[in-house]
């Protein structure tokens, strides 16, 4: 077969390849020289079309005429692409095996998914709520969706206030504070986020010398020793200081308080990982939940080298089997190894998490 021939090949095997992916985690992918954002989007591409379906008659029809057609990953990608914009259960296994079928090149099966998705969704309006980015180099987003009434009142308001002389969005900003500290004003509840500080960089606070110190929380932020330290003059760090112990590679071994340890292990294990340990996840640990490493179920001990923060929905594809049953689809599995907590591949890879405060921990200031 000359390179010419094995390039069609692979291009016309797009299920085939799928098949490949399900059974491996993206990171399994990568060693083969995919880069991890294509190892990726082929994973949740796998995950869409071999995984359950609420359709399973239209799923088995699909996989059986895209394979026959021999279409390429590029083509499957387009195809679900537009499916998953359905919500309603069975729509998308419907577009799905419609598009499959239609006869035309990619650019037109596109152009026909565009226009069958906006038939069938109609008008979409946006829906009311609030969105909250991650941090970002020290800041984050809020973004507000009402009905245009409201918006409108909120903005003329903020107009009323504002009298500064800067850039609009900069203008609003401060006129949003101010009616904010002026008017309802804004909950302060006792500080119970974590900070992870080392002995090194607490000896800097101490003596004064703090604004240098980046320090990680688990609430998904950063701060500097001298923010720390305004923050505990404040009243703001509460009247119970913890200190939690680390060992360099059994991980967290106790936490000492002043007054209570009824939350010593979730504390524990928020100041390990001040996100979730799961590769490229960003949810901070705040908002993560406690997860036995070695299941519960299989006999895992409830101490502090078992536990771990995961996110919902990590902490529920994490596979909790026992150890060497793997599920029909398994992402891998956490584990500790050399104290640290990390993603076991389903190919036998470890992988860490890469955020920013991912490297931030309790374990890494040791």
């Amino acid at each position: 077969m000359d390179f010419l021939h094995a390039i069609k090949f692979v291009y016309t095997q797009g299920i085939g390849f799928l098949r490949l992916a399900y059974e491996h985690s993206p990171y399994d992918l990568e060693s083969f020289g995919i880069v991890l954002p294509k190892a990726k989007e082929y994973s949740k591409l796998a995950d869409a079309l071999l995984g359950p379906a609420d359709s399973p008659r239209l799923q088995r029809e699909f996989l059986a005429l895209a394979e026959q057609r021999e279409f390429s990953l590029d083509h499957l990608v387009m195809v679900n692409r537009h499916a998953k914009k359905l919500k309603k259960r069975g729509a998308a296994w419907k577009l799905r095996a419609e598009l499959i079928a239609h006869e035309g090149s990619y650019k037109e099966v596109n152009a026909y998914g565009n226009r069958r998705v906006k038939e069938i969704q109609g008008e979409k309006p946006k829906g009311p709520g609030v969105k909250v980015s991650q941090a970002n180099n020290g800041m984050r987003t809020m973004t507000v969706t009402d009905t245009q009434r409201r918006i409108t009142d909120l903005m003329k308001t903020l107009d009323a206030i504002e009298t500064t002389e800067q850039p609009r969005k900069k203008a609003l900003l401060e006129a949003f504070w101010k009616h904010i500290d002026g008017g309802g004003g804004i909950l302060k509840p006792e500080y119970r986020t974590v900070i992870a500080i080392g002995l090194d960089q607490s000896a800097q606070i101490i003596r004064g010398e703090g604004d240098e110190s980046i320090i990680g929380a688990s609430d998904g932020t950063t701060m500097t020793g001298a923010e720390i330290v305004n923050l505990a003059i404040s009243g703001a760090l509460g009247d119970k200081i913890y200190a939690g112990l680390f060992h360099p590679t059994a991980g967290p071994v106790n936490l000492y308080e002043a007054r209570f340890a009824s939350f010593k292990q979730r504390t524990l294990c928020k100041a390990e990982n001040l996100v979730c340990p799961w590769p490229d996840c960003n949810v901070p640990a705040d908002r993560c939940q406690v997860h036995h490493l070695d299941a519960h179920k299989n006999g895992g001990q409830t101490n502090p080298s078992n536990l771990s923060t995961l996110c919902a929905y990590h902490n529920g594809v994490n596979d909790d089997g026992a150890q060497g049953v793997r599920h029909e689809k398994s992402r891998g599995r956490m584990v500790r190894h050399r104290g640290k907590v990390k993603l076991l591949t389903p190919g036998g890879r470890l992988v860490g998490n890469t955020h920013d405060l991912g490297g931030m921990g309790a374990l890494d200031l040791i």
